[in-house]
């Protein structure tokens, strides 16, 4: 199954996990994301072992990171923290250490199989995750072993991870949704690779960005750029005009491309 064809059969990108595999499948050797759904089935069944009697959420919370973090030994990745395999996945499970968004994914993915309504917090420079209650979000940092993230924690992560360029915002602690997740995932990579200019991996990076946020003109007008790196005029120009029309005010930039390959 491709990127596409999993939009197509789950739009929301409920199955979390499997969506982080499609969502980086150029750069797996295996992109079935099978192997991953059964090694987190495995741990949901352990896990259920350990929940506790009468329920209590902060133990079964507790159980979770235990079994995360202690027993099977993920951590933050912070020796190697812009290795693209921190990004995928299947490189996370064997390695052990990723990145918080991917650590979240996996925090996030077993939790809803243990029954919760466990989401991703799209924080500036820092992904976590948390639970949504009747109460509002409880959120925990899947990077730093799972631990307990306050409004006051969350504010000195961004100020951290942005080098104080970002103000935390109180509106910043929402869910985010699973194409935001995965869109985060994926860009990601993307950077990464235009930074190296490495326009073959990028090239296939803005194309899932485009199938996961078909309206951003970003995207559109980064994948022209990439086709332009490439010698690929033709290309270019089909995405420069797409870029312009979802464009809520004239692009300069844009509009000046166009003329120039017009012209060529």
């Amino acid at each position: 199954m491709s990127l596409f064809e999993y939009l197509q059969a789950d739009p929301e990108c409920r199955s979390l996990a499997e969506g982080a595999v499609h969502a980086v499948a150029p750069a797996l050797d295996d992109p079935d994301p099978d192997h991953v759904a059964m090694q987190l089935n495995e741990w949901a069944f352990q896990l259920a072992g350990r929940m506790p009697l009468p329920w209590n959420t902060h133990k079964a919370i507790d159980a979770l990171n235990e079994l995360l973090f202690v027993d099977m030994g993920f951590q933050g990745d912070r020796e190697t923290y812009d290795d693209p395999l921190n990004a995928l996945l299947p490189a996370v499970i064997a390695r052990r250490k990723g990145i918080p968004i991917t650590l979240s994914i996996l925090w996030v993915d077993l939790a809803r199989r243990l029954g919760f309504d466990a989401v991703g917090v799209n924080l500036p420079g820092h992904f976590i995750a948390a639970l949504r209650t009747d109460f509002g979000l409880l959120c925990f940092d899947p990077f730093n072993g799972g631990r307990a993230v306050g409004e006051e924690d969350s504010a000195g992560l961004v100020k951290a991870t942005t080098a104080g360029r970002v103000t935390f915002q109180r509106d910043m602690l929402k869910a985010a949704t699973g194409r935001e997740t995965l869109i985060r995932l994926v860009r990601n990579l993307h950077l990464r690779f235009l930074h190296a200019e490495d326009w073959e991996e990028a090239l296939w990076t803005a194309t899932h960005l485009i199938l996961l946020d078909p309206a951003n003109p970003r995207t559109h007008k980064e994948r022209a750029y990439i086709h332009l790196q490439r010698s690929e005029a033709g290309p270019a120009l089909v995405d420069l005009c797409e870029a312009l029309r979802l464009s809520p005010d004239p692009d300069p930039e844009i509009q000046a491309w166009m003329a120039q390959l017009k012209t060529t």
